[in-house]
């Protein structure tokens, strides 16, 4: 540990009076404290002592919900957690969560540590935090003003993740399952299912040639954007085999699923909170490293149980024979609208409203609109669907990239205003509705769903 300097200590009782101060305000202490410690004392990081175990979670999607379910089960199991689940996965957030729990010398107070890292953030925070175990749940295509390209993004983490962390990657992601190959590292995946369609058929993906020799590469089952099991057509490159396997899984009534995962030492029974593929691998991410932390099965299974979906990502709501989800998809990011589309077409009689613009966006309109022919709208051209309503100031756009996709226009309607967008509903024929919204338009996805939900009571 350096030697702390006069500059940390000022800083330090600058961050934590600002705490205080937001506290007796009513304000989160999120991010501002962190701004403050970081300006007056920019290698702030480097001289606050850390907890003597960190486990950190970064990647593109799922690393809210993997760091979430880490720490509950830690918790539940008697480790007292330094966090940063309040939302500050940069450096000043990190700074923050931190500082909390540290004293007025900088001594840490806890042990033990769960923190959600931004990919980008990574040369602010691993020259000075050197986590034991890393998760990193995929690296696929972000918002362009955010994060550039896959390419760039793990540049960032291959050249600043320290060289002593043990990594926890998804196998079925032939980028982020390259990173760091001198490091120790344990792999998790997900076998093909017997009722799973063994080759997507979406047309984006962050990798279509090998990273060895750019020869063409041969999928053996495809799920989705670039994820699944692949090798080189010519030379010997091929995804992981995974350390930490679910082999089967049956998705419940309830929002829940049963899985197996099969190990070195046998198969293992667990069951979790997901309604979705994607959930699915968190919920192996997070049981991998908890094994791999040194919890044991019963453990964890027991943990489990008493955690629930977060329902702010995902809820439903069924009257009148009629079934009502709402789904979050990440803002400006074509993967994670890829899948709600994908989902929304998974059931017969269904309508979508979209509701995807980003408020962000309204306010400083410097994102360009790239990024919505990197979503595979092309799922909701089936015959599942029989309407799609736009909501937002950019719905020229999506209704020019839905004509694209080969939608016929007479299934398309539009509105410049997310208010009116449940008025535009049309029930009969109707069986399930799907709103698909982004974190910044929840406040219209709920005014929608009390419009919806008000028809669908009405409706005979």
């Amino acid at each position: 540990m350096a030697k702390k300097t006069l500059r940390f200590f000022f800083a330090l009782f600058c961050g934590k009076a600002t705490i205080k101060i937001l506290k007796l305000l009513k304000k989160r202490a999120t991010n501002f404290p962190g701004s403050v410690v970081l300006t007056l004392c920019p290698d702030f990081l480097k001289y606050l002592e850390k907890p003597e175990k960190i486990i950190a979670i970064t990647g593109t999607n799922g690393k809210t919900t993997v760091s979430n379910m880490i720490l509950d089960i830690l918790t539940d199991n008697g480790y007292d957690c330094t966090n940063n689940n309040f939302g500050g996965n940069v450096d000043t957030g990190i700074s923050v969560a931190l500082m909390k729990d540290s004293t007025l010398s900088g001594k840490a107070t806890k042990k033990f540590c769960v923190l959600e890292i931004d990919e980008r953030s990574a040369l602010r925070i691993y020259p000075y935090i050197k986590p034991d175990y890393l998760v990193c749940t995929n690296l696929t295509r972000d918002s362009y003003k955010r994060n550039a390209h896959v390419e760039y993004i793990f540049d960032i983490l291959d050249n600043n993740i320290p060289d002593e962390t043990h990594l926890i990657l998804n196998a079925d992601d032939l980028i982020s399952s390259s990173l760091k190959k001198n490091n120790s590292r344990t792999y998790f995946g997900m076998e093909p299912f017997v009722d799973e369609r063994l080759i997507s058929d979406n047309i984006v993906k962050d990798i279509t040639v090998c990273p060895e020799c750019s020869s063409p590469l041969e999928y053996d089952f495809l799920r989705y954007n670039h994820i699944g099991r692949a090798r080189c057509s010519c030379c010997g490159f091929a995804s992981k085999s995974p350390d930490f396997d679910t082999v089967e899984r049956t998705f419940n009534p309830d929002g829940r699923a049963d899985i197996k995962i099969k190990t070195a030492d046998g198969t293992e029974d667990y069951n979790v909170p997901c309604e979705n593929i994607i959930n699915l691998y968190n919920a192996t991410a997070a049981i991998t490293a908890l094994r791999i932390f040194g919890l044991t099965h019963e453990q964890i299974q027991k943990s489990l149980s008493k955690i629930s979906l977060v329902k702010s990502r995902f809820t439903s709501h069924e009257e009148n024979g009629r079934v009502l989800r709402s789904i979050l998809a990440k803002g400006q990011n074509p993967v994670a609208c890829s899948h709600a589309c994908n989902t929304a077409r998974s059931t017969p009689d269904s309508a979508v409203i979209m509701l995807f613009d980003d408020l962000y966006d309204r306010r400083q309109s410097t994102e360009n609109t790239a990024w919505i022919y990197d979503v595979d709208f092309e799922f909701l051209n089936s015959e599942n669907i029989k309407q799609i309503i736009i909501g937002g100031p950019r719905a020229n756009d999506y209704y020019l990239r839905l004509l694209l996709a080969g939608i016929p226009a007479e299934k398309i309607k539009y509105t410049y205003d997310e208010n009116n967008a449940g008025d535009l509903l049309e029930l009969d024929g109707i069986k399930n509705i799907y709103i698909l919204f982004d974190l910044y338009n929840a406040e219209f996805k709920a005014i929608t769903e009390n419009k919806v939900k008000e028809k669908m009571k009405n409706a005979n």
